[in-house]
């Protein structure tokens, strides 16, 4: 039972990842003020990854952070090119404003967030094969 707690609370520990990462590419807030937003979904983040973990007893922490991060900064980027092969078909940009994805334009700060989610998630994966060795 509590394996699967753990399982529960890493998915939802990842699913806050994947909400920074999305954020990042809104630009509407001052930067300050949407930073100030990302970090706030961070706590959640770290808090619901450290009691699946702590479910765990830390076995294979390494591994499972990573793998959280992972698919964190992964499902954005299928997100990301799930648009971009929608918005290609002319008849789905026919029926949207020209403005409708200007919101979503800030790509410095969300590509920075789904690189350094997926660069820390591959670290301790790459951590965690030599530690195993």
């Amino acid at each position: 039972m509590r394996k699967v707690f753990s399982v529960l609370l890493k998915i939802l520990a990842g699913f806050f990842f994947y909400a920074v990462c999305l954020l990042g590419f809104v630009n509407e807030p001052q930067t300050g003020i949407k930073l100030g937003i990302m970090v706030g979904l961070l706590v959640p983040a770290l808090a619901a990854l450290a009691a699946g973990l702590a479910l765990t007893r830390f076995d294979n922490w390494r591994r499972d952070t990573g793998i959280v991060l992972l698919c964190a900064s992964g499902f954005t980027l299928f997100l990301i090119f799930s648009m971009a092969c929608y918005l290609m078909a002319e008849e789905v940009r026919a029926m949207m404003s020209p403005d409708t994805l200007a919101v979503f334009s800030d790509y410095l700060t969300g590509g920075g967030a789904m690189v350094g989610f997926a660069v820390l998630g591959g670290f301790f994966m790459k951590t965690n094969k030599m530690a195993s060795q």
